[in-house]
């Protein structure tokens, strides 16, 4: 038998926005609610409970934004144990990465890094930990250098300059030793 979520309870009123964004029309009001919902089916279901904010507009009725949405979907990562999507885009910015960049690094798909920030999907418990495990620098460092190219042998002084300054922009640790004859 599904389960059924408690009753919400209006907290307090918040400022927001005076018109309905969905009709225009004036004297909006915004009310931050207590909102138990169901994450699961069946009885498998748990009741979660978040604190949102709900539009109540004289002509469309009450409703929810995507702002809700957000606060639901990161309540559900906490229930699950796995970093919130403002998590991983912190993880990123932790490094000044772009999507591709970690991937790239990673191993992980780009488009996979993008539907867990936009709140598409959640990630498995396995790149979950991965990603956990990469908020460590030193971990980092090691993910970033086991992504680099093949190495590049040369003897002291070939190397091309703008090919040294680009392995060394890259993090990459590598001395120039002689090719072995």
């Amino acid at each position: 038998m599904p389960r059924i979520a408690s009753p919400p309870t209006v907290l307090r009123e918040l400022d927001g926005p005076d018109t309905c964004d969905m009709c225009g029309t004036p004297g909006l009001k915004t009310e931050l609610v207590r909102d138990p919902f169901i994450y699961g089916a069946g009885d498998e279901g748990v009741e979660l409970v978040v604190d949102i904010p709900v539009r109540t507009c004289s002509s469309c009725g009450s409703y929810t934004d995507d702002q809700a949405e957000d606060i639901r979907h990161d309540e559900v990562c906490r229930y699950l144990g796995v970093l919130t999507p403002t998590e991983i885009r912190d993880l990123r910015a932790k490094y000044d990465l772009s999507r591709r960049e970690l991937a790239r690094i990673t191993g992980l798909g780009e488009s996979s890094i993008a539907r867990w920030e936009t709140r598409d999907i959640i990630q498995n418990v396995g790149n979950d930990r991965y990603l956990r495990l990469l908020q460590d620098p030193a971990i980092f460092l090691r993910a970033k250098s086991l992504a680099s190219p093949e190495p590049v042998h040369a003897e002291p002084g070939e190397l091309p300059p703008d090919l040294e300054a680009r392995l060394r922009e890259t993090g990459t640790n590598f001395t120039l030793q002689p090719v072995a004859a």
